[in-house]
């Protein structure tokens, strides 16, 4: 219990510098800001989730415990202008270093990751398969069919923590 604690705190204090830091944004991003301690809370119980909402379809992620993902969910809720790319991946560009960055890795992708491609700052959500391999920050994992984004084309999309 002790242990849980300290991580707490820690987390805590992360956030907190992380705010002070600041992240520039685009004009065409809705943001609120989450308490450091809301966010440390989900993050130490594991069972941080993401609500995601495209036009009337509601999908759920698991989200992972990295830098990035704690950058990205001190931006929520958020609705992103994103754009419907290479028959395979919904993304907003950031832009580079927008994000915190952390362990990359560079295998095959499944359906429904959610990743940040760090040189260009994008936020993905890979909805189809195309065997590519390629380097990226994995922040989770979207459950259930995303068929709905293959062949559509780019949409306003809400992210927010679910409750």
């Amino acid at each position: 219990m002790k242990r849980s604690v300290t991580v707490k705190k820690f987390f805590a204090l992360i956030c907190a510098a992380l705010m002070l830091t600041g992240c520039g944004t685009s004009a065409a991003v809705e943001q609120t800001d989450k308490p450091a301690g809301e966010i440390v809370d989900k993050l130490a119980s594991k069972a941080l989730r993401l609500k995601i909402t495209a036009d009337d379809k509601i999908f759920f992620a698991t989200l992972e415990d990295n830098a990035t993902v704690r950058d990205f969910i001190k931006k929520l809720p958020t609705t992103l202008p994103m754009e419907n790319l290479y028959g395979r991946e919904m993304c907003y560009r950031y832009g580079a270093g927008a994000l915190a960055e952390s362990a990359t890795r560079s295998d095959g992708y499944e359906v429904g990751d959610l990743i940040y491609w760090l040189p260009r700052g994008s936020f993905v959500i890979l909805y189809k398969q195309n065997g590519e391999l390629f380097e990226r920050v994995q922040l989770g994992h979207v459950d259930g069919d995303l068929s709905f984004f293959d062949g559509g084309g780019d949409m306003e999309i809400t992210f927010e923590l679910a409750e």
